[in-house]
């Protein structure tokens, strides 16, 4: 019964990536839809399928890891801030709205809430995968370059938050051995490429 709902709530947020109704920053129209589009393909979808793969390896609840993962960055859509906050209370309405159990909507605006690891930490197995998951994707190469294409800092400036960045994702935000050394090369790397002195 989830599972079909939760694969036509997907779909709706992907085709809302792929037709962004609001205009992000000072975008253009064809830059607010290639901005999304480009974010669902190389953020989005990777941490869905992280999260999943990891909710089957620790035994964790599916259904929420999986709605955490298509919903945790749910804010960005409408460039509202702090987007885990607003997002975790965005997600919450929308399942609730679409008749999905109360107590599945309360996990799941847990683990958007706790995503970035800041404020609010994970404290259970499904926020750790979700946060997890959302640091894993920030080590698949296109991430850097897609966003250094829509950052106005200085590229020295750009290079350094990025740098801070990938080692707060893969030392805080990254809880199990496994998954850290799946993405130790390209952490190591992009270090490497982030430490470039200009």
């Amino acid at each position: 019964m989830n599972k079909q709902k939760i694969e036509q709530l997907e779909e709706e947020i992907k085709t809302s990536h792929y037709n962004p109704q609001v205009a992000r920053y000072s975008f253009s129209e064809l830059e607010t839809k290639e901005f999304f589009n480009t974010f669902w393909d190389i953020h989005i979808k990777p941490v869905i399928e992280y999260s999943k793969q990891m909710a089957e390896k620790y035994n964790a609840d599916i259904d929420a890891v999986w709605l955490g993962a298509i919903l945790h960055d749910i804010a960005r859509l409408t460039d509202e801030e702090p987007h885990d906050e607003i997002g975790s209370k965005i997600a919450y309405e929308m399942l609730i709205e679409k008749s999905f159990d109360k107590e599945l909507a309360e996990k799941v605006r847990g683990i958007i809430l706790t995503h970035r690891c800041r404020k609010y930490p994970p404290e259970t197995i499904e926020q750790k995968i979700v946060a997890s998951a959302d640091a894993m994707a920030h080590f698949i190469p296109p991430f850097y370059l897609w966003f250094a294409k829509y950052t106005s800092k200085p590229l020295s400036e750009m290079l350094e938050s990025n740098l801070k960045k990938i080692e707060r994702d893969y030392n805080e935000k990254i809880f199990f051995e496994d998954e850290k050394k799946m993405v130790e090369k390209e952490y190591n790397t992009m270090k490497n490429w982030l430490s470039y002195k200009i």
